[in-house]
């Protein structure tokens, strides 16, 4: 119970940093400290103006200096900053907050999930996440550093002292972990699948839920799809590059069959780029993973659908059956398969060249006629 009181207090705590926590404003206080021309240059170089970042050669033409000289200047501002007597007051609060993420989240955090975090209770503007980057990377780098660059990571921080062989090491065991799982999954579902593992055990102390979390973030080969599943950067279902593989999420996730001018409105809502029916169509028609089972109403042979028209389907049914149904139940069991109107069902059973009807009212399959004997055979 200690425990628990303990961390919802040091929870308490640290929201209240968060609330607390303005960059923009922390970076103006220490810019003050600074002359009017030393305080624009930093402002330019690191994008803390509405004009963004600006260049060397862009500030130096504007001074009418060289843009080693602008690059002087940058770098004694910032030292500058560091050494007034203001910085250790203000900046204390900020490098106990930051550090506390960071170690809240096993050493590491991509720079997405820092903004996130920090910006929850602030506007996410440009400005804002300038201003943060400006102080964990210029301010703050003693305590922290910038993501190796790799081909493994995604842009962000670490803790100088954070093992990047153990991230790694920790990536690799969720990697196989997804690789069998073999199908995109929610973090609740992926992270009950990696507590089963030797490897979390041995490590579950460091192991915690927003260390996973930020493991997987910073991972380039794990990612989650826009209905916040995870899985490996190569799945289609993941990272959906073709219009096939964007028609099959959406059907997906929408488990039941849907006309294809619909398919295309919800995927370009989802991915926030336009999706044409007729694209989207030919998607559906060409692919044999779809099957049509309504006037342009599609789903996904792997629900247990089938090709065919609707005498087909009562073809497949009876025969699966092995014994003469009843009207209702062969229709109960085609609007399973099919999205169409009963009377068109009824109408299928008329056809006598497929179907019987026996004494007793049921349907079965029409027998199939006797071969004629040749003469002279």
């Amino acid at each position: 119970m200690a425990d628990s009181i303990l961390d919802r207090v040091l929870s308490s705590k640290e929201d209240q940093e968060k609330q607390l926590f303005h960059p923009l404003e922390i970076l103006t206080t220490l810019l003050k400290t600074l002359s009017s021309k030393e305080a624009d240059v930093l402002r330019r170089r690191y994008g803390l103006t509405e004009q963004g970042k600006e260049t060397l050669e862009t500030i130096g033409s504007l001074y009418h200096v060289t843009r080693e000289r602008i690059r002087q200047i940058e770098s004694q501002s910032i030292a500058k900053m560091k050494a007034s007597p203001a910085f250790a007051e203000v900046i204390k609060p900020v490098e106990h907050l930051v550090i506390s993420l960071l170690n809240q989240h096993g050493g590491v955090m991509t720079r997405e999930m820092m903004f996130d975090v920090l910006l929850a209770a602030n506007d996410d503007t440009s400005q804002n996440r300038q201003s943060i980057a400006f102080i964990l990377n210029e301010l703050l780098n003693d305590k922290l550093t910038p993501i190796p660059k790799s081909k493994k990571y995604l842009p962000g921080w670490k803790l100088v002292l954070a093992s990047m062989e153990f991230v790694d090491q920790s990536i690799a065991a969720l990697e196989a972990v997804i690789r069998e799982i073999g199908t995109p999954k929610i973090f609740d579902e992926l992270f009950e699948a990696f507590v089963q593992k030797p490897f979390y055990i041995a490590n579950q102390q460091k192991l915690t839920e927003d260390a996973v979390l930020a493991y997987i973030d910073i991972s380039a080969k794990i990612s989650k799809n826009p209905f916040d599943e995870y899985g490996l950067t190569e799945w289609g279902l993941i990272l959906p590059k073709r219009m096939n593989d964007r028609v099959y999420l959406v059907l997906k996730k929408e488990g039941k069959p849907m006309h294809f001018e619909e398919i295309a409105r919800r995927i370009t809502k989802i991915f926030k780029k336009q999706a044409y029916p007729p694209t989207v169509h030919n998607e559906l028609i060409l692919n044999p993973e779809y099957v049509l089972v309504g006037r342009g109403i599609y789903a996904l042979r792997e629900w247990g659908f089938t090709d065919g028209v609707v005498s087909n389907v009562i073809v497949a049914i009876l025969k699966k059956a092995g014994t003469p149904l009843q009207r209702s139940e062969i229709v109960e069991r085609v609007l399973q398969q099919r999205i169409v109107k009963k009377n068109t069902i009824h109408l299928a059973l008329t056809d006598k060249h497929i179907f019987r009807k026996t004494n007793d009212g049921k349907y079965t399959l029409a027998e199939p006629p006797v071969p004629t004997a040749i003469s002279g055979a």
